[in-house]
């Protein structure tokens, strides 16, 4: 089996412990709740979705983030959940170990589907292999993204997660990421480095396609 074959397969199986963890463990207390922290609830408690990027990274950040008294909804569902298979048990440990940060794309291959990334928030310098088809044909080499990584065995996938910049202004985004964490009262660094960025793509990202897989 090819690596896009297996990446396919992976994202197919990942579609559905999403669709799983929404389904059954967030509801609209839960949202609400999310899109208060997040910053998009009004005055008249309504959620305020500009556009389908938002309401991806409301899930993702509802998933994955631990907003539920220190916990993410993730971990609290993976407590209760057998896994049907094994790369539903890879996934999950993959999923639960994630962490999503800036980073920088540095090559891709749109043959092969996937992207080489470097981290600029944690200094290592550290490439990753990312696989996603409909990344590696949208975005361009030294873009940024803020994405979620999950690192498998052969590879690397996203979360579905993407707020992409201009690499032109990567002084300008990681400064002005810099000075937006210093003003977050969450104290929980990947909760509030979620939030700036979030707030940072609605004012300065690009519109790029990915894969729904929420």
């Amino acid at each position: 089996m090819t690596n896009i074959e297996r990446y396919k397969q992976y994202r197919q199986v990942q579609v559905g412990l999403h669709s799983k963890i929404l389904n059954n463990c967030i509801y609209a207390t839960e949202l609400k709740q999310a899109a208060k922290i997040l910053g998009i609830l009004n005055n008249q408690n309504q959620m305020v979705i500009d556009a389908d990027a938002d309401k991806d990274a409301l899930y993702d950040f509802n998933i994955y983030e631990k907003i539920r008294d220190g916990k993410s909804t993730l971990s609290l569902f993976a407590e209760n959940y057998s896994a049907e298979n094994q790369i539903e048990i890879e996934l999950l440990a993959a999923m639960l170990q994630s962490e999503a940060s800036l980073y920088e794309v540095v090559y891709i291959d749109k043959k092969e589907g996937s992207l080489i990334l470097v981290d600029i928030l944690s200094g290592l310098n550290k490439p990753c292999k990312l696989l996603d088809l409909s990344l590696s044909n949208t975005i361009y080499r030294n873009a940024l993204i803020y994405t979620r990584i999950l690192h498998l065995e052969e590879f690397s996938i996203t979360s579905g997660l993407g707020f992409v910049f201009s690499g032109n202004h990567r002084d300008y985004i990681v400064n002005r990421s810099k000075k937006m964490l210093k003003k977050m009262k969450i104290n929980d660094i990947s909760t509030d480095r979620f939030i700036v960025f979030f707030h940072l793509n609605r004012s300065d990202g690009l519109p790029l396609l990915f894969e729904n897989v929420n």
